[in-house]
């Protein structure tokens, strides 16, 4: 039972009023502004500034809420943070669905390719940070298992995309068409991604084997109780959508007053700005659990595996359901 007091369910949703009053003030001048079609990097550093709200708050929500669904299922902290750090990936997955609707496919895979590289830097802090005062880090062999194979994977994949597509532009007498990945890789990707969550959901040494007595104590607990569950979710899933509109509809008004205006200002730097704003929730979800390393471990090394096989997979297999090759300009 001793193991159950360490339980982190909170019922309350840690959000200052004085905060969210700013952020609801920020937000009538920001619809006002775009109706009136007001300057566009204004409006766009006014959306800008509240998606970076809705992205750390909700999807701390969010993660939140996946967190507390995982351990009432009696899925273990190695599990709990794969599980937050597909949530924390979230805003960038919904930005890039967002941007190919509106027609900006180069941008959202670009977006997608900048988390990739954030994330890769990530997990280079966390291992400095982690290492700064004893020299080394004690991760539990269970906590690489699965990750180590997921990131050979991965590996394979981009040698693989970085082959298939050397071929294509030799066959094609060196004329460089695009990055292409093929929609039966993409599907392969992501069934290798569920496959592994299923594996580490089902495995006994990461996950805890409650007694009935315990199960009584977890179905017993006011956070971990379905109703403080859902508020979480909802809520966070809510403030994630709203920030990839924002971001989205951002990007839009950057791309045309850079057209307009004459600025070099162009596709390339737009995916930066929205890419490293998208990826912030994992940067705040590994600074947060900065005690735990096998949660920080498995939450940073997830969320590099979950965009190169997950979150790119997916692109391409909405860019294909919508009639659409996935093609990244030159």
């Amino acid at each position: 039972m001793d193991h159950l007091q360490e339980i982190h369910a909170p019922t309350s949703l840690n959000l200052k009023y004085s905060h969210f009053g700013i952020v609801v003030v920020f937000s009538f001048v920001y619809l006002y502004l775009r109706a009136i079609e007001a300057n566009h990097f204004v409006v766009a550093g006014l959306g800008f500034a509240i998606a970076l709200w809705a992205i750390l708050k909700p999807s701390e929500w969010a993660v939140e809420g996946l967190t507390m669904l995982a351990t009432r299922l009696g899925i273990g902290t190695y599990g709990a943070g794969i599980i937050g750090s597909i949530m924390a990936n979230l805003p960038e997955l919904v930005l890039a669905l967002l941007l190919i609707i509106r027609g900006q496919s180069n941008i959202a895979i670009l977006t997608v390719l900048v988390v990739a590289g954030a994330n890769t830097l990530l997990f280079g802090v966390v291992t400095i940070s982690q290492t700064r005062k004893s020299g080394h880090i004690r991760v539990p062999v269970t906590t690489l298992r699965y990750e180590s194979e997921l990131m050979m994977f991965a590996f394979v994949t981009s040698l693989f995309l970085f082959v298939f597509n050397f071929a294509e532009n030799v066959r094609f007498g060196n004329q460089t068409e695009g990055i292409k990945i093929p929609l039966l890789f993409s599907v392969g990707t992501v069934a290798i991604y569920f496959a592994y969550m299923a594996f580490v959901a089902i495995d006994k040494e990461l996950n805890p084997s409650y007694s009935e007595e315990d199960r009584k104590a977890i179905l017993m607990t006011e956070g971990l109780k379905w109703n403080n569950i859902a508020k979480f979710l909802v809520l966070g899933l809510i403030g994630v959508v709203v920030a990839g509109e924002l971001m989205a509809h951002g990007a839009e008004l950057l791309i045309s007053e850079a057209e307009t205006s004459g600025l070099e200002f162009n596709e390339g730097h737009i995916a930066l700005i929205v890419g490293i704003l998208g990826s912030l929730p994992e940067w705040a979800v590994a600074f947060k659990a900065k005690d735990d390393p096998e949660l920080v471990f498995g939450s940073v090394l997830s969320s590099i595996s979950a965009t190169i096989l997950f979150m790119i997979g997916l692109v391409s297999i909405f860019l294909a359901a919508i009639g659409r090759d996935f093609v990244l300009d030159p």
